[in-house]
């Protein structure tokens, strides 16, 4: 018996953070479906999954109706998100719309439909909990990225107003706020950082190790632990959090 067995969960996004979090949740024993708009990128999975674009309302509403229709929901993990960056005098609103979007909207809509499914379930499940994903970048703005650091704070504020509402229902809602992490959206922001500072790549990514005491990267399997911690029954009294998986990262 693993710490997830009889649980079902929806994990939103693929990339290389959401796609190693789904594959742990599964090895925890919970039956695990992934969303992403990306078809190419769910079947390179190879888990159940569906295209779900988590901005569109009505295709989120009925990826959780057509999912639960007969099976009980009890956790929601929404790591979907994008990045781009540039300073703010040049960013351009395109950019804010879509990084508000995937990030906030995209959270926003995918726990509403979620915490409607969990709520509507007669009689509740036990251990019902949702994981959203902010970042190191939603405890502290950093320049050029604005509008990520934006939809980040904005998603730990609507962690804590949902925790709210739902917990007298003994549903847990908490966020996780990834560091540094060893993957394609860290590298390509320290590449930007190490252009603007006519450094190397190397120099820059150094720095933050550095400034780790754990004297290191994060990892996708860091991130994925705790959110597997934060779906069971060892959390059962977490909620409304903002837990930082940094490695002490000083910034």
């Amino acid at each position: 018996m693993g710490l997830l067995s009889d649980h079902r969960v929806v994990v939103t996004g693929v990339g290389d953070i959401g796609g190693v979090v789904a594959a742990t949740i599964a090895e925890h024993g919970a039956d695990v479906e992934v969303w992403d708009r990306d078809q190419d990128a769910l079947d390179a999975l190879g888990m159940a999954s569906r295209c779900v674009d988590v901005t569109d309302a009505d295709a989120v509403a009925a990826a959780v109706n057509d999912c639960f229709s007969t099976d009980t929901l009890t956790g929601l993990v929404t790591s979907a998100g994008v990045l781009s960056m540039a300073p703010v005098v040049d960013l351009d609103p395109v950019d804010w719309r879509r990084v508000i979007d995937v990030n906030l909207t995209g959270t926003f809509l995918c726990c509403q439909a979620g915490a409607r499914r969990m709520l509507s379930e007669e009689p509740p499940a036990v251990g019902r909990s949702i994981v959203t994903f902010s970042s190191i970048g939603g405890l502290r703005g950093e320049p050029d990225i604005a509008h990520y650091s934006a939809s980040k704070f904005g998603v730990i504020g609507f962690t804590q107003s949902l925790a709210r509402e739902l917990g007298p229902s003994g549903i847990r809602v908490n966020s996780v706020c990834p560091g540094a992490v060893d993957s394609r959206m860290n590298t390509e922001i320290i590449e930007v950082y190490a252009t603007d500072e006519g450094v190397d790549p190397g120099e820059v990514e150094q720095t933050i190790v550095d400034s780790t005491p754990l004297g290191r990267l994060s990892t996708p399997d860091d991130v994925a632990g705790t959110v597997v911690y934060l779906l069971s029954d060892l959390a059962k009294f977490v909620t409304s959090e903002a837990i930082a998986i940094t490695g002490g990262l000083v910034f």
